[in-house]
């Protein structure tokens, strides 16, 4: 009997780091789960400033709209660093998928760059091809950054 006792405090701070374990998986699987809704709600944004360009010379709604993209390009960076900062329990797949997500995130921030520039000076059709190819660019990155971060299996 006295020897259980002496397991008790080594059991209850076995079941405090199980629990903390387990706190900290939810959390990467919910920064994961943000991560990939976040991704894919840019790829849908940037496909529509694609169509858009396709359909219209007008070129002002789309600068109305770059600013929100650049906010949800920002928050991919953001949950990305979140998970690089608290993925301690990744394995070296793990990270390695998360690190070509945030290189295909510092691809799609300049991919956004190019296309606000470019939107300034378009003055034919070809120019506004030219941003609508960039727009398409955002969305294929986006869709990289989504398919990466589902395969890390949080």
């Amino acid at each position: 009997m006295r020897s259980l006792w002496k397991l008790a405090p080594a059991m209850l701070c076995a079941a405090a780091l199980l629990a903390a374990d387990a706190d900290s998986q939810a959390s990467l699987k919910d920064m994961a789960q943000k991560l990939i809704a976040e991704s894919r709600t840019t790829r849908e944004m940037a496909m529509q400033i694609a169509e858009q360009l396709r359909k219209s010379a007008d070129t002002a709604a789309v600068r109305d709209q770059i600013p929100v993209l650049e906010q949800h390009a920002a928050s991919i960076r953001q949950l990305i660093g979140d998970l690089e900062s608290k993925g301690a329990t990744l394995n070296a797949k793990q990270r390695q998928q998360l690190e070509t997500a945030r290189k295909v995130a510092e691809i799609l921030n300049v991919f956004l760059e190019n296309k606000k520039q470019m939107l300034n000076s378009v003055t034919s059709p070809r120019d506004r091809d030219q941003v609508r190819y960039q727009a398409i660019g955002v969305a294929q990155r986006a869709e990289m950054i989504e398919k990466t971060i589902a395969k890390l299996g949080l």
